[in-house]
């Protein structure tokens, strides 16, 4: 069994330095090999000094391979690599991760265990720094926010995947057999980050196809990968910009959703408008408020987001 693990960067050559010797370092079970596909998706800094680096003295008995995709955005740097694997499983993470010791092992044993399934995912541990925001209720009310964190440790069993408890791997951990991949297609252009600039649910509607084909996808516990939860991820500003984000994406990947309308937004989200709004200024709790306001970016950007697709502007590529 041949696994290529492939990981698209931009401008985060020190991070992914740390990654790449993460990847390098975990146990490959015999039988099994392992590329290292890295996709500069044309950064500026050391980036290509920093893979290619890399090499037959560094790579532990693997192969690194360093690709350039310059058009500018995460979606065409993962088609890059589509196009350049040729593994019999093809996994995916980002470029500031580290992999658990066993993540061969553990995919290797997955594909083998279910051997209907072609879309996989694993476990995503958020490494939270030892002191964080008093304001930020991680456990309560902002729950919601752990997905802001790439907080996506389902548990220690296997599980289906769009049964109602899990929603679909992420994309900092998720994994294909070769055969998935030749069904499922590339992955649209229209969603997910460019550059610095936020953007999401590319990873969401490349494996929501298999859901909608009926096809099975699974939780694997035991195939694990550590996310550092960045500094400014904690700060105010950035979790509103995330969130107004992430409802755009997240309205253009449906293209729009189907519900009852006016003015051509669905009536539910102009509900939820006026009740994040009133809540954010009129709450007597100042955390209560702020979950308000959180909500209520994320509401507006589904709402513009809207308002968008029905001018056409936001089509599928």
């Amino acid at each position: 069994m041949k696994i290529d693990v492939v990981i698209c960067t931009y401008n985060r050559s020190g991070m992914l330095g740390k990654c790449v010797e993460s990847v390098l370092r975990a146990d490959v079970p015999p039988g099994v090999s392992v590329e290292v596909i890295v996709v500069d998706n044309n950064s500026s800094d050391d980036t290509e000094k920093v893979v290619k680096g890399f090499g037959p003295g560094r790579a532990n008995g693997m192969k690194v391979t360093y690709l350039f995709e310059g058009k500018q955005g995460k979606s065409y740097a993962l088609n890059s690599a589509l196009a350049a694997a040729t593994g019999d499983v093809v996994a995916f993470t980002d470029d500031d991760i580290t992999v658990d010791a066993s993540f061969f092992k553990e995919m290797a044993g997955a594909v083998l265990r279910y051997p209907g399934c072609g879309c996989f995912g694993g476990r995503i541990v958020a490494v939270y720094p030892e002191v964080m925001p008093s304001w930020l209720d991680l456990k309560g009310s902002m729950k919601f926010l752990k997905s802001v964190y790439v907080d996506l440790d389902n548990g220690d069993k296997d599980a289906e995947y769009g049964n109602g408890v899990l929603s679909n791997p992420g994309g900092a951990n998720m994994f294909f057999t070769r055969e998935a991949l030749e069904r499922n297609g590339p992955f649209r252009t229209d969603l997910g980050p460019t550059g610095r600039e936020l953007g999401f649910s590319e990873d969401t509607e490349f494996c929501r196809r298999f859901q909608d084909r009926g096809e099975l996808s699974m939780y694997i516990s035991g195939v694990a990968v550590y996310h550092p939860v960045h500094r400014e991820r904690l700060e105010k500003e950035y979790l509103l910009k995330w969130l107004y984000r992430c409802g755009k994406s997240e309205v253009r990947r449906a293209g729009g959703y189907k519900a009852a309308r006016a003015f051509g937004v669905p009536r539910y989200i102009l509900g939820k408008l006026v009740r994040h709004a009133s809540g954010s200024i009129f709450s007597l709790s100042e955390r209560t408020r702020l979950y308000h306001r959180f909500r209520l970016y994320y509401t507006a950007g589904e709402l513009i987001e809207h308002l968008k697709v029905n001018v056409g502007q936001s089509r599928p590529v």
